[in-house]
């Protein structure tokens, strides 16, 4: 019962944040959602063999603050996110916020710390880092990343490969 009152908490929190209006200073084109879709490969064996090796792993993020770019073309974003990561009957579910770092046009890296509510078990901290690529499809923002993600407990915890699309 916890967990889905905890669960509706963190939605209504990501929900209230992606309603927050930019800064006039922002460039709202900067901000908004984005979508990250690939596989998580569970880090212990005996996770793996419990349910299956590769598992499903998606991200819903809302950007809702962007910094002003340096002169070396570095500028930040804080947002929000809701994941999911699981295979069969085994999931978890992650609530985070986020602090992505641009180094430039192409290269980011993501940090991102919340709670995690697992299948089975009481909610624990949960914790993501990734690197990001982004290059474009004809006009559609995409990016590959590549990251470590997971839950203070330690069950479930693994290596993330995913493609991120802006919108």
């Amino acid at each position: 019962m916890m967990h889905k009152g905890l669960l509706s908490v963190a939605a209504a929190l990501i929900g209230t944040l992606a309603l927050a209006t930019p800064a006039p200073a922002q460039d709202s084109a900067l901000q908004g959602f984005t979508i990250n879709a690939g596989i998580f490969y569970p880090s212990k064996k005996s996770v793996r063999d419990a349910s299956e090796d590769i598992w499903f792993s998606v991200d819903l993020g809302y950007t809702f603050q962007t910094s002003e770019p340096t002169a070396s073309g570095y500028y930040y974003d804080l947002g929000a996110s809701v994941g999911y990561k699981g295979a069969g009957d085994t999931y978890y579910i992650p609530v985070h916020l986020t602090f992505t770092g641009y180094l430039n046009e192409q290269f980011f890296y993501r940090a991102g710390a919340g709670v995690g509510f697992p299948k089975s078990g009481d909610a624990a901290f949960s914790y993501a880092v990734e690197l990001g690529y982004n290059f474009n499809a004809g006009t559609t923002p995409i990016a590959l990343t590549v990251g470590y993600a997971g839950i203070q407990r330690g069950d479930v915890n693994g290596i993330t490969v995913g493609l991120q699309f802006k919108f």
